[in-house]
């Protein structure tokens, strides 16, 4: 790719304020490809070979009515380390591939973001320039995750327990965006990172 373009994965736990983060760089015209969003539109895509993937691998009837139900799967990996390693082995490659076809398509540009929850999970940092993480206290995100559709407070301390701790990232980050204060002081420290 393009040696002159700056490849900045953004990372961060949950409800750390990641998404927030994204929107407001697409507000400035700044490409970001978002992993999430990727895995989200597979699920809905009733995509056969996945549908054929989860069936053959043990994955409950139930997960496909009308559209490949993401939570229920969700509930049925959660607890099951084998079924949530094969769905990731299958799912990863894939985000790859969109990545990369994201990276040549926005060659030109001088700043894309690749927005990664698990960067520091899947030891990928050596693929960036520049490393973000978003951090807000956990009080905050605790309240923030149970606003959310199908998390509760188990669901949320299974899925910190999970998560790289922050202190560990704050050392493998060259910025912090703390998004625990207002929006408007979330998005001055974005165009810092952006313009600096």
């Amino acid at each position: 790719h393009n040696k002159l373009m700056i490849i900045v994965g953004l990372t961060g736990g949950i409800a750390s304020g990641k998404s927030f983060v994204s929107s407001h760089l697409e507000k400035k015209n700044i490409p970001v490809h978002k992993s999430d969003s990727f895995i989200t539109n597979l699920y809905k895509s009733k995509n056969k070979e996945f549908i054929k993937f989860l069936l053959n691998n043990g994955f409950e009837k139930s997960v496909f009515k009308k559209k490949i139900n993401k939570n229920t799967i969700r509930q049925e990996i959660f607890y099951n380390e084998k079924k949530k390693k094969l769905i990731e082995k299958y799912l990863h490659p894939k985000v790859k591939k969109d990545r990369e076809s994201f990276l040549k398509k926005n060659i030109k540009k001088r700043i894309v973001f690749l927005d990664i929850p698990l960067l520091f999970e899947k030891k990928l940092t050596k693929n960036y320039n520049i490393i973000c993480t978003t951090i807000a206290p956990l009080g905050i995100r605790e309240r923030r995750a149970l606003q959310r559709k199908g998390k509760n407070k188990k669901i949320f301390r299974q899925i910190i327990k999970n998560q790289t701790k922050d202190n560990e990232r704050k050392k493998k980050s060259n910025y912090l965006i703390d998004t625990s204060k207002t929006k408007k002081k979330t998005c001055l420290q974005v165009d810092s990172i952006i313009y600096d």
